[in-house]
């Protein structure tokens, strides 16, 4: 199955909204633009129609995240998107779908569950003190927790981002109120891989276009920069990675509209490319800008922030090691 005209033109129509909705929120308090994203449509598209959303694959969700990248959206997109889809059945799932409730997830470390109860410390969770719901690991499968339950200490982590910032979450004995098991969490994790792939495709496309516009404007020795051979070679090689990345994730979302059993392991390829080219390109770019490319006023650096939090946040270096391993072993 591939997708139809009809299919394609949504997938162009998210886009076009998600631009236009990332550019609203710029400035907005975070509830603000929950209100924003949610009013727009883009928090219901993986959830299901009785949550009030879409139903849709993570093909129509890719350009979301590509626009949420490209312009720095700070909030918590992919687990919104994610969380929403998860519990869509369950009386949580309108109210993320409608921005009444923020959620988030911590993507290190794992509770304890002892009767029906959690405790342990997590990670890694962006924005969780803005946040209303936290998803969390388990070692019997993952469990939502409200963040103003007793026993939810929250404190800031340190990090790169500093506009979406992770925190640090220790559970005391706090009761859950919707759970996953085991293997639905798994293909959360995996879900988010792609989500992440594209927000880094989109960083590293907008870091693309800011270095062409700098080196094109910017004089050195009366010429512009962008007159300079090495410079014109670090342009073209940071086109040949966001590209590449762009292929991958274009296979990727052909595969899921197809609902090919590849999907999957697509997915962790375009993260993997994202991860690995997307990063490259960006650092490039913030090399072109020189020392300027560290200030606030030139947002190369914010993007290069983030995509190494993501980076993390998916164990993007554990994930080579073991498609390494895995190519390896097929041909062994």
């Amino acid at each position: 199955m591939t997708a139809t005209p009809e299919e394609r033109d949504g997938i162009i129509a998210f886009a076009e909204t998600a631009r236009h909705a990332v550019a609203a929120c710029a400035g907005l308090p975070a509830r603000e633009r929950a209100r924003q994203l949610a009013g727009d449509g883009l928090f219901g598209i993986l959830a299901p129609e009785a949550a009030g959303g879409l139903s849709l694959n993570l093909a129509f969700a890719m350009p979301v995240m590509d626009a949420a990248g490209a312009g720095l959206l700070n909030y918590p997109l992919a687990e919104t998107l994610l969380v929403g889809a998860a519990f869509g059945a369950t009386p949580f799932g309108p109210a993320i779908v409608l921005g009444e409730k923020i959620a988030t997830i911590a993507w290190a470390g794992r509770a304890a569950v002892a009767g029906g109860k959690l405790s342990g410390t997590v990670g890694r969770a962006p924005l969780a003190d803005e946040a209303d719901l936290l998803l969390v690991e388990t070692d019997i499968g993952a469990a939502l927790v409200p963040l103003d339950a007793p026993g939810v200490t929250i404190q800031p982590a340190f990090g790169l981002e500093l506009e979406t910032p992770e925190h640090e979450i220790s559970l005391t004995q706090v009761a859950p109120v919707a759970l996953l098991d085991t293997a639905t969490f798994a293909t959360l994790r995996e879900d988010a891989l792609p989500l992440w792939a594209a927000a880094i495709g989109g960083a590293a496309e907008r870091c693309l276009a800011l270095a062409l516009e700098h080196v094109s404007t910017r004089e050195q020795f009366g010429r512009t920069l962008v007159s300079f051979q090495a410079l014109r070679h670090a342009l073209a090689r940071q086109k040949l990675a966001v590209e590449h990345v762009r292929a991958a994730l274009e296979r990727h979302a052909a595969l899921t509209a197809r609902e090919a059993d590849e999907a999957r392991v697509a997915g962790r390829a375009a993260y993997a490319a994202a991860t690995r080219f997307g990063i490259g390109a960006i650092e490039s770019a913030l090399q072109l800008h020189g020392g300027m490319g560290f200030t606030w006023e030139v947002e190369i650096h914010r993007h290069l922030r983030r995509a190494r939090t993501w980076e993390a946040q998916g164990d993007a270096a554990g994930l080579h090691r073991r498609l390494a391993q895995g190519l390896l072993t097929a041909n062994t």
